[in-house]
């Protein structure tokens, strides 16, 4: 995506069920090296669309908490971010997932 504008709930749900079947080609070892590869880029790049989404709806779901004065104080700081692993990096954590 290469505007500002948040992505739907439709967008955020057709890009997670998108990277679902992503993992699933790549976890049947069906795939050669440079499929695998171009595959793990295009995931990489859902995983960062589904995670802005992520945050832009902490961020939605802390002003709406402040306004309607809610006792936990809305923080200056961004939300915390899950963890996504970098481009190339292995995850160690979570036998499951396959980047």
């Amino acid at each position: 995506m290469t505007d500002t504008k948040p992505d739907t709930p439709a967008e955020f749900e057709a890009n997670l069920e998108a990277l679902e079947g992503l993992v699933a080609r790549m976890e049947s070892g069906e795939l050669g090296l440079e499929q695998s590869l171009t595959e793990f880029q295009q995931g990489m790049e859902l995983v960062r669309r589904c995670q802005t989404a992520l945050d832009d709806a902490q961020r939605r779901i802390e002003a709406l908490s402040a306004d309607s004065g809610d006792s936990a104080p809305a923080s200056d700081d961004p939300p915390e971010r899950t963890n996504v692993p970098a481009a190339g990096a292995s995850n160690t954590t979570d036998p499951d997932v396959p980047f």
